[in-house]
């Protein structure tokens, strides 16, 4: 049956999803959703308001946390209890007390959740320190506490809530060893519970936060201070869920009505009731699934399509079976791969052309330097008779051989300086030491590859040219460090520079890309824009009188594993 299927056309296929979606859809309806439905319901409900209540209790024990912090602080202040103590002793004017003291209390952060902050000393009037309600004597609770027969020290924490205001307080008693000074009241804002009141739990939901039986914030303020029997009623009548704050035992209940989560689910069981009309509605399902069935093949042709406009040639398009659209898609990838064996074929057709031209550019360097070289062996050997014509006739036969090669158009910079030194070494003899010279190179950099003999001809130059009066002797510095994916290389001297207006005719001899003077550094440059692309090339800072810096701006890998893969692919084609 399935091989009967899988021959035949597109049109079979989309008979049969619809026979089995008809047949999925009766079943279904048969009972099976209500059933399920109503049990799914049920279960994340009661999980989202527990995960409702535990979010909401954790911030609430933060606050909680915080408001006792900055309340100790106030009380652990000791410049504070100075200023109690010397009240309490009789020996400083009240007012001035309660301005240090006040003083003390408004540097704290986080004041905004903070409605009042009294303190009540021994023997006086109440200091109202930051408030909205002043109070000029203490109340009942308060004169108890204070005359409370309590161990000194104590490090009790008395939570209450106001009568008239609902605002809730807590109370510290304040000690210095085990002195009394006084006590320390803070009254919370309505602020500070906008957070609770703001609690959606459904629609008709309460959530209640209860402090050893006592109820200390409910939406319903009629509620508050009573005992936490009065929501027994409430709670029989709806989910309910209890989360423990860390801070001091206290609760926070989250409580849901049986009947608004049972409405939900008649809502569901009504809506499973209907699904009669969902026959009709197979029209347009039926719709759906052949749009789906023939734009899914078309977008894959059309991602493969993009892929290659972005240049990304390789692109293999993945789908199985007989029908035409997996037809059209096997012919999309054979097009695609015989593409990109052409573009491949043509950038090694290009790339050997640019060899050739670089090899071209390469056989026309400034051939003065071997007759020099050569003239002053001749001499030296006339002249003296010491070990350094020896020196020279060795490094002479090594760049010889290091330049004739043409085995790799790549070297490593390591290399590539060697060779360079050695090229320094003869001039440096042939200068009778006049001429100076220093590497900076990068350990970094040391085995990355650069073409051959890149940066001599930027050497001669500036043995040619900038040390034309060499009385007082020359000095070449190079350098060589990489930054992220390019290479740096510098070439500076201590030279007769060169005006401005020589430095911009030669940069914009770069732009025209012509061959006028300066031919050492136009090869250079062709060489690495060839090489590595229009972006890279090379830089000069000079001035009359102080020398010039030439530097070469490279790629840290000059694409040779590349070009070489292509090759192999191209020659295998």
């Amino acid at each position: 049956m399935m091989k009967w299927i899988k021959v035949r056309s597109l049109k079979y296929k989309i008979i049969l999803v619809f026979i089995i979606i008809s047949l999925l859809v009766v079943i279904l309806q048969a009972g099976f959703f209500q059933h399920w439905i109503s049990g799914i319901i049920l279960r994340q409900s009661e999980a989202n308001l527990q995960e409702t209540v535990r979010q909401i209790g954790k911030q609430v024990d933060l606050q909680y946390k915080q408001i006792d912090a900055n309340a100790r602080v106030i009380r652990n202040n000791q410049v504070l209890k100075n200023y109690l103590k010397d009240l309490k002793r009789h020996t400083i004017n009240y007012q001035i007390a309660k301005y240090q003291i006040a003083r003390q209390v408004v540097r704290l952060p986080n004041l905004e959740m903070i409605e009042n902050i009294y303190i009540f000393p021994v023997d006086y009037p109440p200091m109202n320190l930051f408030y909205s309600d002043a109070i000029f004597e203490a109340d009942k609770l308060t004169e108890r506490l204070m005359t409370a027969n309590r161990p000194p020290g104590t490090e009790e924490v008395i939570w209450t809530v106001q009568p008239q205001t609902h605002l809730i307080s807590m109370m510290m008693l304040i000690y210095d060893g085990e002195e009394q000074l006084g006590l320390l009241r803070v009254d919370l804002n309505e602020k500070f519970h906008d957070q609770l009141d703001d609690v959606r739990l459904g629609e008709e939901g309460s959530v209640f936060l209860v402090k050893d039986d006592t109820i200390m914030f409910a939406t319903d303020r009629k509620l508050v201070n009573q005992n936490e029997t009065n929501l027994s009623k409430l709670l029989a009548a709806g989910t309910q869920v209890t989360f423990t704050l860390d801070y001091q035992g206290w609760k926070l209940i989250g409580v849901v009505p049986n009947q608004e989560i049972l409405n939900q689910v008649n809502q569901v069981n009504k809506v499973l009731l209907l699904m009669e009309l969902i026959v009709f509605a197979f029209i347009f399902l039926f719709a759906l699934v052949i749009l789906r069935m023939i734009l899914r093949p078309l977008k894959q042709i059309l991602r493969g399509m993009e892929s290659i406009e972005q240049g990304k040639l390789a692109v293999i398009v993945s789908r199985e079976g007989n029908d035409e659209f997996s037809v059209i898609i096997r012919h999309f990838n054979h097009m695609a791969e015989r593409v990109n064996r052409l573009i491949k074929t043509v950038y090694y057709q290009q790339q050997t052309y640019r060899k050739a031209e670089v090899i071209n550019l390469q056989s026309k360097l400034n051939p003065h330097f071997l007759y020099n070289t050569l003239d002053m062996i001749y001499w030296m050997t006339v002249v003296k008779d010491e070990e350094e014509i020896g020196e020279a006739i060795i490094s002479l036969s090594t760049i010889l051989r290091y330049s004739i090669s043409h085995q790799n158009e790549f070297v490593t910079v390591s290399e590539d300086m060697e060779q360079l030194e050695n090229y320094l070494k003869i001039q440096r003899m042939r200068f009778e030491d006049k001429l100076s010279y220093v590497f900076y190179m990068d350990p970094a950099i040391a085995d990355i590859k650069i073409p051959k003999l890149l940066i001599q001809p930027l050497v001669e130059n500036a043995i040619k040219y900038a040390f034309q009066q060499m009385m007082l002797g020359g000095m070449i510095i190079i350098r060589g460090y990489a930054m992220g994916d390019e290479l740096y290389l510098e070439v500076e001297d201590n030279g007769i520079g060169m005006p401005a207006e020589k430095v911009e005719a030669l940069q914009a001899s770069f732009e025209k890309k012509s061959l006028g003077s300066g031919l050492g550094i136009q090869l250079v440059r062709q060489r690495i824009s060839y090489i590595y692309g229009e972006e890279f090339g090379l830089s000069i800072r000079s001035e009359s009188g102080h020398g010039t810096s030439i530097t070469l701006k490279l790629r840290t890998d000059a694409g040779v594993p590349q070009e070489e893969l292509w090759k192999d692919e191209v020659m295998q084609a």
